[in-house]
């Protein structure tokens, strides 16, 4: 195999290099320290950079820090003295130092008299590789030579890991005059790692090498393992070189401290020492913590704070393969079972407990349901998690148990809304004999209506419709059960049904809530449908009515139905303690696991209509996690359009992914969706591309089809793509749509104020726009308003009426500050300027985005910049003026916002940013 050179670090080096170069040109000193995490390549670096350095007619030394040196006094830095082929010390002077052995402060006098003679001709470099394990004379010799030393040409290159940079700090600090310059190896990208593999193998790398090395976490050490186990032929899929890495290193541990990496395995998230210490059953914590301080000295762990993890998955996954079948299992039994016991932590126990292979254990799924029952209120998908693993144990769904369970897990599902899985269940049972009854008119007749509830409420209606069409044909079913099917019936047509068919839909619903007799099931069923009809015809206060006159049935879904059907008619203050109610007013707090997917969209669509963005944004992240697993069209998607609107807001990109748009039925449940799209579009000036976007959605409206997910943020921009497009026809077709829902919505500020905004925008009347204003200002939505004085200001400046128009854009720019609007703001900023104004606007923190850059205060923003660009925590508060204290508060702050773990992370977070800055 050929020899490796050193990849994807030209910045790196150039930095490095610059640094000697001007030791030289200056013939001033310097410190040149290197941080990064264990494996990424700080050795190889080192060596390079002496390699360079050679050449620049720099005589080198190199030491290697570790348990051999450290039990020397001076041994790192000695070694480095007398490394290679032309040590810095000849061997008469090092034999001097042997008399000064025993007074350390004589001894290091000495060796700064030896190297100032060396380098009053002859520039140094002096390396010691892993600093952080260096002995305290060579700790103390590093304190003070450097700034003794600092009016010669002598560079000192200090490598250590990232987390264990207290001996660099040290040094830095007391360097005084001396130069520092401080490079942060991160990852490598792909195709860096590609070419060290084709170093290794001398050939390109195959496909599934390539796919392994992904794996690797852009560790240069890791992938060298892993190719160096693969071979050229590529053949095994075994990770052998990290698999024999791995088995070496284990074996160099203490006992516990092997047993602590293994459960670290097991484990497979970063784990708590505490949760450690329960497991392993140690009295002590202690045993522990030094447990995790040998593995991560062995470099098998890292530690951050109160918990310890990997360095990369593919160390976790070697050792994991290492750990025997039975001992992994009974592991994953005994974390399933802590975790079992915890609020929070339902999904990581039904994981544990699933890989413990139980098998069919019907006591044990019963156990597990209780759990699950208990935490519906607190936990929702935590709930969802076990009770998806305990219809997971009844392997035959035939077995006396059976029914009950799945009854009992059906419920849970049902009332945190996985809707997906509560049809999977009733499918199941049905095709069993546990779905046959003796005596039952239609076999399993009350799993079908279970499963047709599901279907409805997840909008699958077409699905729903094909099999209510077959039980209706059945002439067996009379009474209650068929009222409950036809009622699921036109619950289906009014969600997938032309706009021609809405009233008479209506009709049957009042039909069925005019009956006293109905069951109340039917009857929620029939209210739901007849607001969902209204709002397709854009009737919503007809909407309200329809769910308002029912008793408040006691399950989030019905409180969230009456939300949002407040929130479409402006009477947000209304919906804000029935959010209050079922636990989501405190949207500040951060955490919302306990909250139902239909109240997390009602709550996101609240914070966005009061203009807080910070709010709405949190919200939305959280349903969209939990979309994933539900796989519930509405919830997605009613994620996906709070994002996107948020995220245009703020001028933050998001990217158009075919998905979004779900073709069944594609306009019900993807107009809003494009129409934002859309306007990201038209913000690249990719005019057809918006238009393509827009169209279906507008065509369908023509057929007769009109989405019940409509919104009056929509009309302003979809209007705005057609008149860039040049559309006029299409622009007057969708300022009459605003007008349809102005009209039958004439009591709702939001709907008559958009209209007669479109209106004005379309005809450039000053006059109707300025009253649009006057109807907005009445009305909840600031951002709305906001939209509105954009627009009314643009006509008065092309009338001449500069005055007016400062003040709409000064209140419009108030106003999209308050909300953390930074890409509207800048835009209301910007034509203020052009009109002489200049005024910064702060956001307020509240608004400010909770994850991602945009989190971060400005004081978090530099102080992330600093340290990912190499400097300490003492270092980047000399930079700003404040203390070391309140850096590492910064930095907390930091890391938790952008879901960091380390400073190479955090590095690799400021490097993708920036060409977006």
């Amino acid at each position: 195999m050929a020899r490796l050179v050193l990849r994807g670090r030209s910045a790196e080096m150039t930095h490095a290099l610059s640094a000697l170069r001007r030791a030289v040109r200056t013939r001033h000193g310097a410190v040149l320290a290197v941080v990064g995490a264990a494996g990424i390549g700080k050795s190889v670096f080192a060596v390079a950079v002496a390699d360079e350095a050679r050449s620049l007619g720099f005589g080198t030394g190199f030491g290697q820090a570790g348990p051999e040196t450290r039990a020397i006094p001076g041994g790192s830095l000695l070694v480095a003295l007398r490394s290679g082929r032309q040590p810095l010390l000849d061997s008469e002077g090092f034999n001097d130092l042997a008399a000064l052995y025993e007074r350390p402060l004589w001894l290091i006098d000495r060796i700064g008299d030896l190297l100032a003679r060396i380098a009053a001709g002859t520039p140094l470099l002096v390396i010691i590789d892993d600093v952080e394990l260096a002995d305290d004379l060579t700790r103390l010799a590093l304190k003070l030579l450097p700034a003794r030393l600092s009016g010669l040409p002598i560079v000192w290159m200090l490598t250590s890991r990232t987390l264990s940079t207290a001996v660099i700090d040290e040094t830095t600090s007391a360097a005084e005059s001396a130069a520092v310059a401080r490079i942060s190896l991160g990852p490598l990208a792909g195709t860096d790692i590609d070419d060290l593999a084709r170093d290794r193998l001398g050939e390109t790398p195959p496909g599934n090498v390539r796919t392994a090395l992904g794996s690797a976490g852009g560790s240069p050490f890791w992938a060298d393992q892993l190719v160096r186990g693969l071979g050229s032929a590529a053949q095994s899929q075994d990770h052998v070189g990290v698999m024999a890495t791995t088995r070496r290193r284990l074996a160099t541990l203490s006992t516990g401290a092997a047993e602590l990496v293994r459960l670290a395995a097991v484990w497979k998230t970063p784990l708590p020492v505490p949760d450690a210490t329960a497991l392993l059953e140690s009295p002590a914590r202690g045993w522990v913590a030094e447990a995790a301080q040998e593995a991560a000295a062995g470099g098998m762990l890292v530690r951050a704070g109160d918990e310890v993890s990997f360095p990369h998955a593919l160390v976790r996954d070697a050792v994991y393969a290492q750990i025997d079948a039975d001992d992994r299992r009974s592991w994953h039994l005994r974390c399933g079972e802590m975790l079992l016991g915890r609020v929070g932590d339902e999904q990581a126990a039904a994981t544990h407990l699933r890989l413990a292979e139980p098998g069919s254990d019907t006591v044990l799924a019963g156990r597990v349901l209780r759990t699950a029952g208990d935490r519906v209120a607190a936990s929702p998908g935590g709930a969802a998690a076990l009770a998806r693993f305990a219809w997971q144990l009844v392997a035959d769904p035939s077995d006396e148990h059976a029914p009950q369970l799945a009854r009992t897990a059906a419920e849970i599902l049902g009332a945190t809304e996985r809707h997906n899985d509560v049809v999977a269940i009733a499918d199941a049972v049905l095709a069993s004999d546990a779905g046959h009854p003796s005596g039952a008119a239609v076999a399993g007749l009350q799993w079908r209506l279970l499963a047709l509830h599901a279907l409805v409420a997840s909008g699958r209606w077409d699905i729903a419709a094909q099999r209510i069409d077959i039980l209706l044909d059945d002439v067996r079913i009379t009474g209650a059960p068929r009222a409950r099917l036809e009622s699921l019936r036109a619950a289906s047509a009014a969600g997938e049904g032309p706009r021609s068919a809405l009233k008479a839909i209506a009709a049957q619903a009042d039909r069925v809530l005019a009956d006293p007799g109905a069951e109340a099931a039917t009857r929620r069923l029939a209210a739901t449908t007849r607001a969902t009809a209204a709002r397709r015809l854009s009737r919503f206060g007809d909407a309200w009515r329809a769910v308002a006159d029912l008793p408040l049935a006691p399950t989030p879904a019905s409180t969230a139905e009456r939300i949002r059907a407040l929130q479409d008619i402006d009477r947000l203050a209304e919906a804000a303690p029935l959010l209050e109610a079922v636990g989501a007013g405190a949207t500040s707090a951060g955490d919302f696991r306990h909250l139902e997917p239909s109240v997390l969209l009602a709550a996101a669509r609240q914070e966005l209509d009061l203009g807080r963005l910070g709010g709405a944004d949190a919200l939305a992240r959280v349903l969209a996690e939990q979309a994933r697993e539900t796989m519930v069209p509405a919830q997605r998607v009613g994620a996906a359009v709070v994002l996107a609107e948020v995220a245009l807001h703020r001028g933050d990109p998001f990217d158009f992914i075919a998905a979004d748009l779900p073709q069944s039925p594609v306009v019900e449940w993807s107009m809003g969706i494009r129409v934002l799209h859309a306007t990201a579009a038209l913000r690249a000036d990719d005019v057809d591309g918006a238009l393509r976007l827009i169209l279906p959605a507008v065509s369908a409206y023509r057929a007769g089809y009109c989405s019940s997910q409509w919104s009056p943020s929509l009309s302003r921009p979809l209007l705005a793509v057609a008149l860039r497009a040049g559309n006029r026809p299409l622009a007057e077709q969708i300022v009459e749509t605003a007008a349809i829902s102005a009209r039958n919505n004439e009591q709702v500020a939001s709907w008559v104020g958009v209209a007669k905004q479109s209106a004005g925008v379309l005809t450039r009347d000053i006059g109707e726009l300025e009253c649009a204003v006057d109807v907005l200002r009445t009305g909840p939505r600031p951002l709305l308003l906001a939209g509105a004085l954009v627009d009314h200001s643009d006509l008065l400046v092309s009338a001449q009426r500069q005055g007016e128009a400062v003040k709409r854009l000064e209140e419009a720019a108030d106003l999209y500050a308050r909300a953390g609007a930074e890409f509207d703001v800048k835009l209301a900023t910007s034509a203020l300027a052009r009109l002489g104004v200049r005024r910064r606007r702060e956001i307020p923190a509240q608004n400010r985005a909770v994850t991602g850059w945009w989190s971060l205060t400005d004081s978090e923003q530099t102080v992330a910049e600093l340290i990912s660009a190499g400097h300490t925590n003492r270092s980047a508060a000399t930079e700003l003026g404040i203390s070391p204290n309140t850096v590492n508060t910064h930095l907390r702050s930091v890391f938790g916002k952008l879901g960091v773990r380390s400073r190479v992370q955090l590095a690799n977070v400021v490097r993708d940013r920036a060409p977006q800055t």
